[in-house]
């Protein structure tokens, strides 16, 4: 190849590489996980096309698990869930007009649900079984909503002990 073409391709080359997204950095991945109370190893993405996550549904799921849900702009929603006790068998299943998938991937069960009429089965299927570590860009899109400075926003108005009602000031409610 004479210099002439490489210098011609250089620029698609950068663009194409600036385009993609790599790994989501472990320190990264850890400090966003930490905001919203779950450890990194629990935290999937997954492709579905049409759908993106909805950052501000991201947080436990269970003792300490992660979900969050997809949606696509006409309203479809996907719901995706984490074990981290690996405790599922990996398959679908139809329940009604809801349908399931779930995959282990390191230990980790994760766990693809939506209406039947929202998500056709194979596509949820392909979608849980190429579940991943976020790239950066999806780390970025799941946790775009979600507090910084690695600790759940602290209320101010619940009691030390108790019931973990609010605290309302007297007369507050008119």
């Amino acid at each position: 190849m004479t210099r002439r073409r490489i210098l011609l391709l250089l620029p698609l080359l950068v663009t194409a590489a600036c385009g993609s997204s790599g790994p989501a950095d472990a320190d990264e991945l850890a400090a966003r996980a930490a905001s919203i109370g779950v450890e990194p190893d629990v935290v999937y993405a997954v492709s579905l096309a049409g759908f993106e996550p909805a950052s501000q549904s991201a947080g436990v799921m269970g003792d300490a698990g992660f979900g969050v849900a997809y949606a696509a702009p006409d309203g479809r929603m996907a719901m995706l869930t984490t074990d981290p006790r690996g405790a599922a068998d990996p398959g679908c299943v139809v329940a009604g007009d809801q349908h399931e998938c779930v995959a282990v991937h390191d230990g980790v069960a994760v766990r693809l649900s939506a209406a039947a009429d929202a998500v056709d089965e194979d596509t949820l299927r392909a979608a849980v079984d190429g579940a991943h570590a976020p790239s950066a860009d999806e780390l970025a899109a799941l946790f775009a909503d979600a507090p910084d400075g690695g600790a759940p926003v602290e209320r101010g108005d619940l009691p030390p002990s108790g019931d973990g009602a609010p605290i309302d000031p007297e007369g507050a409610a008119g």
